[in-house]
């Protein structure tokens, strides 16, 4: 017997699991933290599922590159104008 097929866009297994407790664990409108950010992945699947979201890290090159996943996600979920253009 298959399994069913996965909800949503594909994603890589790593990511499921934090897909999964963000889910479980807060609903839409939540603050969700992350004390240890890395590259900032829970902020990432936080923004697409309507969560608010607070991370820190101390590794410069890490943070860096959470801030550009970060603000790629919050461009792609933002509301586009009268016009249709990105606001």
């Amino acid at each position: 017997m298959k399994p069913p097929p996965p909800l949503g866009p594909p994603r890589p297994n790593g990511l499921l699991p934090i897909e999964r407790a963000i889910e479980l664990w807060s609903n839409p409108g939540d603050v969700v933290l992350s004390p240890f950010m890395g590259i900032g992945s829970e902020g990432v699947i936080s923004i697409e599922r309507d969560r608010r979201f607070v991370g820190a890290e101390l590794k410069r090159s890490y943070f860096q590159q959470a801030v550009m996943h970060l603000n790629r996600a919050t461009r792609s979920r933002a509301e586009p104008d009268l016009f249709g253009r990105p606001a």
